[in-house]
């Protein structure tokens, strides 16, 4: 009778700590989904404005080619 308990009260704690993971990954995804939901609501805002950003212009390189990767049958130039 009291191993029958004793093995009760373990699974009872080890669910607990299982619990205890998923609502710390729960209280993680509800504060992202929040600020999320902050973010979109600013976004609703009548008097928002869309940041445009710099871009940079490319570096030239001076081999007059574009990036990308070399071809496998490269030839010496």
């Amino acid at each position: 009778m009291a191993t029958a308990d004793l093995n009760k009260l373990q699974q009872i704690l080890a669910n607990a700590e299982d619990n205890d993971a998923v609502l710390s990954q729960i209280r993680k995804q509800v504060s992202k989904i929040s600020s999320m939901v902050e973010d979109l609501n600013a976004m609703l805002d009548p008097g928002y404005k869309i940041e445009k950003k710099e871009r940079k212009p490319r570096a030239a390189n001076g081999t007059g080619k574009g990036p990308g990767r070399p071809r496998k049958n490269a030839v010496a130039e």
